[in-house]
Formats: structure tokens, C-alpha cells, sequence
């Protein structure tokens, strides 16, 4: 039993180091920020040890592992917070340190402001480095010597050029390939919704029977936007400060306020999937107020989802987002589906008991329409 379970974690290993090697993802992201924090924390022991004998040198590469980040950016932006967390925790301790003396009221008093003082905003999530720093150098007597407090303020500051040095050199490339591929991914998801739902409907009332797996579908959406979000927004701070960008050869392809254009207007076309099923389902309640869609309603609505299907299929295979101007495909999906909007509202006009259930779902798919419309001309206008 103990040897298969550790032929089973041998074999983990092995794959998390294939993997690594094979291709980018979370696994050599992970790898290149141990490799970064090895490198910034041996720096830091390094210079510090050049620098000065002291005893505080423990906190060379101590804050260097505090910092280190997968971008140039949010290192940097991490340093400046700690160390002037640190600061203030130094400040708070000498203050007891070199006033009082090593008192249990003082170091009690002062711990409570420091912890009160962390949460301030300006700080992110080095706040809680002010009590951590001020209780260490108040408990271990630093705070009773201007020296020890200059040596820890010193090492600190080693510490945090070190991580920004490695990141610096080590910067992360810039690929707002994976932005865009979160985009297209997501037009991805809601054609093949779009394409489930026009074969549902295409049986008539039927096909109603995957209602509940249409709505678990498209209430899902909403996280996928969130997280095509947090991609631009990632791959977006990639690039500030990256030395790369100031290198030579071909800059980053790729425009954030785009991909946001298009992700906005891709989420307000899920909504409007979200409320076609929402109005499928009260429609379809056999205690609702109006009477169930017929079944040659909804195999010509089906014809116009498989429309809104082909447009989102066209977002992807066009690569929309990386356009200036709208393709002559995705251009006639959406044409070809407003006028077939407009031929099916023709055609209800005649039956009233049903046409407020009618009117509700042509208006969803017509808006949807329009949001894709509207996806490319934001995406557009930000890049002009």
C-alpha cells in the first residue's frame, strides 16, 4: 500500500514536470515564480551579507519572498507596501522601544494601534506586516536600539530590490493571445447554447424538456464573464512596467479595451439567453396566465437562435475582437437575423393570447442581435 501510494505521487510529479516543460499554463507559471522566489531570496542573503554584519539579516530574504509576483508591476506595487508597512512598524516600535522600555503595557498598547493601523487601504494586504514587524522588534529588544531598527529597515529595503530586480529580469511575456482566446472561448460557449437550444425548440414543445439544463447553462455565464475579466486584467498587468514592451521587435498584439468592449456586450447577449429561458419556462407553467407557445412558434424561433448561433460561431472563427472593422460574415449573420426577427413578428400579430409570451422571446433574440452589433462598435471606438 505505502509503495503504490508513493508510486502515485512519483507519477503526480511526473506530470506536473512534463506538463511544465510541454506547454504554458498554471503549472509553469507556478514553477517560474519558485524559480523567482529562489533567486530573489539568494540575492537579497547575498547583497545583505556584502552590505553589513547584522542580526536583522534574516530579513533580506524574508521580504524578498514577501514581494516577488508573477508581473514587474504588482512586485514593485507589493514592495512599496511592505516596506512602507515596515516602516510604519519600526516607527510604532521605537516609539515604545526607545521611550518606555520593554514594558508589557506599553507592548500591548502599541501592538493594539499597529493592528488598527493595518487596515488601512494604502497598505492592500502588507497591513498586517505593521503588527508582525512591530511586536517582533518590541518582543526581541530591537526596538531599544536606533542601530538594530536601521539594520532592519536596511535589510528590508535589500529585500524588496532584490524581488523587484528578479521580476525585473525575469519579466513575464506578454501575451494578449490569452485575453483573447478568453473572449473567444466565451462566443464559444454561447453558440453551442444557442445551437442546444434551436435543436430543443426545432422539436416544438418537445424539446422543452432540457429547460432546466438551459438555465443551469446559461446562469453560468455570468462567471465566465467574470473570468474573461480577469484575464484581460491579468495579461493587461503583464505589460505595465514590463521591460519587454521597450524591447525591440513586434510589441504585444492585442487591445484591453477591446476585449473588455467585447465581453461586456457577449454578457449582455447571455442575459438575454438567461431570458429566453426564463420566459420559455413561465410560458410553458400550466398555471401561467397565458397559453403554451405552438409548436410552429417555436420551430421558426429555433431558426432564428440557430441565426444567433452562426453569429457567435463567427465571433470566434473571425477572431472579432482583434478586428478593426466588423467581417463581412458576422455582418450578414446579424442582418439575415433581424430580418428574420421582423418576419416572425409579422406573423404573430394574429394570435393576441399569445403574443405577449411571443413578442417577450423576439425581443430577447433581437437585442441579442443588437448587442453583438454594439460589441463591435465599442470594440472599435476604444481602439480609435
Amino acid at each position: 500500500m505505502a509503495q503504490r501510494r508513493r508510486s502515485g505521487i512519483g507519477e503526480r510529479w511526473r506530470r506536473w514536470a512534463r506538463r511544465v516543460v510541454e506547454r504554458r499554463g498554471h503549472e509553469r507559471e507556478t514553477a517560474v515564480l519558485i524559480l523567482k522566489c529562489a533567486v530573489a531570496a539568494t540575492l537579497a542573503l547575498g547583497v545583505g551579507t556584502l552590505l553589513m554584519d547584522t542580526q536583522q539579516i534574516g530579513f533580506a530574504p524574508f521580504s524578498a519572498l514577501l514581494v516577488v509576483r508573477p508581473s514587474v508591476y504588482g512586485s514593485v506595487l507589493q514592495s512599496g507596501r511592505y516596506v512602507a508597512a515596515v516602516v510604519a512598524g519600526a516607527l510604532i516600535a521605537g516609539v515604545g522601544g526607545l521611550t518606555v522600555g520593554p514594558e508589557l503595557w506599553i507592548f500591548a498598547l502599541l501592538v493594539l494601534f499597529a493592528l488598527v493601523l493595518g487596515q488601512a487601504a494604502v497598505f492592500g494586504s502588507q497591513g498586517s506586516q505593521i503588527p508582525v514587524v512591530a511586536a517582533f522588534a518590541l518582543a526581541g529588544g530591537t526596538a531599544a536600539s536606533p542601530g538594530d531598527l536601521g539594520s532592519l529597515l536596511a535589510m528590508v529595503m535589500v529585500g524588496a530590490g532584490a524581488a523587484v530586480v528578479t521580476n525585473t529580469v525575469l519579466a513575464p511575456a506578454i501575451r494578449f493571445r490569452d485575453a483573447e482566446n478568453a473572449v473567444l472561448d466565451f462566443a464559444d460557449g454561447l453558440c453551442q447554447l444557442s445551437h442546444e437550444m434551436a435543436e430543443g425548440l426545432g422539436r416544438g414543445n418537445d424539446g422543452l424538456a432540457d429547460l432546466d439544463h438551459w438555465a443551469r447553462v446559461a446562469d453560468g455565464f455570468d462567471d465566465t464573464a467574470r473570468n474573461a475579466r480577469a484575464a484581460v486584467a491579468k495579461q493587461e498587468e503583464r505589460a505595465r512596467l514590463n521591460p519587454r514592451r521597450a524591447l525591440g521587435g513586434r510589441g504585444p498584439q492585442g487591445d484591453p479595451d477591446a476585449y473588455r468592449a467585447w465581453i461586456s456586450a457577449l454578457g449582455r447577449s447571455s442575459r438575454h439567453l438567461q431570458s429566453v429561458v426564463r420566459t420559455l419556462r413561465y410560458a410553458t407553467d400550466p398555471g401561467g396566465r397565458f397559453p403554451a407557445p405552438e409548436d410552429a412558434f417555436l420551430r421558426e424561433f429555433a431558426r432564428l437562435l440557430a441565426g444567433a448561433a452562426d453569429a457567435f460561431r463567427t465571433v470566434r472563427d473571425a477572431e472579432e475582437p482583434e478586428r478593426s472593422s466588423v467581417s463581412a460574415d458576422l455582418r450578414a449573420c446579424l442582418e439575415e437575423g433581424e430580418r428574420g426577427v421582423e418576419r416572425t413578428r409579422e406573423r404573430i400579430s394574429a394570435d393576441r393570447d399569445r403574443r405577449p409570451v411571443y413578442s417577450a422571446l423576439l425581443t430577447d433574440v433581437d437585442r441579442l442581435f443588437e448587442e453583438l452589433q454594439e460589441g463591435h462598435e465599442n470594440s472599435a471606438r476604444d481602439r480609435g
